[in-house]
């Protein structure tokens, strides 16, 4: 399913001046989509809550297949409407990826792994793969971000707060405009404070206001 969040409006970007001071406009335009369902939310749904945290790294179920091919059609028809996707961001859990590029693939779009946009980290089912694995595996995938060991145990809030601003600092720092970020539901409610069913999409533009500064001679 496909929601359009409010933020997106027909609105001119460009420099603006405030109180003396000029300000650069960054517009990004963003879909989000939440990873699929995966061995683990399946376990969640039958409250065998043990074995779903336990469950490293997950892969999708065949329902979650099924909802990545349901939403592969979906974007399909954005695509044709004119919405463009420059790169897709992906976190490097497995159920991320499978979705990823389940629903991208073959549109001629890159694939960046991020850690910054990865769950939070706090049971066996949020921990990851290995890079040079993954790399393996995930060939079409740019890894040269994320380290070889690039989740972290037992995370607090406090961490994943400071990983929503690294990745809004760092997304503001890319050149393309319009990316598509496959991540998971606790971050993407620390992010944007709103909550995703499992293969859902939310199209959300994002301006960022950097003062420029003017060197003096």
């Amino acid at each position: 399913m496909i929601c359009i969040s409010p933020q997106l409006n027909s609105i001119p970007f460009s420099d603006c001046n405030v109180n003396g001071k000029t300000y650069k406009k960054i517009e990004k335009q963003l879909l989000f989509v939440r990873h699929a369902e995966g061995y683990h939310n399946s376990l969640f749904d039958e409250r065998r809550v043990h074995e779903a945290v336990n469950v490293r790294d997950p892969e999708l179920t065949p329902l979650g297949k099924c909802q990545v091919a349901d939403l592969r059609e979906e974007v399909e028809v954005l695509l044709k409407s004119g919405v463009k996707i420059d790169k897709v961001v992906v976190s490097p859990m497995t159920r991320t990826l499978q979705t990823a590029w389940g629903t991208f693939s073959g549109f001629n779009i890159p694939f960046q792994a991020c850690h910054y946009i990865t769950e939070y980290s706090d049971a066996p089912c949020n921990y990851g793969t290995r890079k040079s694995q993954l790399a393996k595996i995930w060939q079409q995938v740019d890894f040269s971000m994320v380290p070889e060991v690039w989740w972290s145990e037992n995370e607090d809030d406090i961490n994943i707060t400071r990983r929503a601003k690294q990745f809004r600092d760092w997304l503001f720092q890319q050149p393309e405009k319009n990316l598509a970020i496959v991540s998971h539901a606790g971050f993407l409610h620390e992010l944007l404070q709103e909550h995703f069913r499992n293969c859902e999409l939310k199209r959300i533009n994002w301006i960022h206001r950097s003062r420029k500064h003017v060197r003096k001679h």
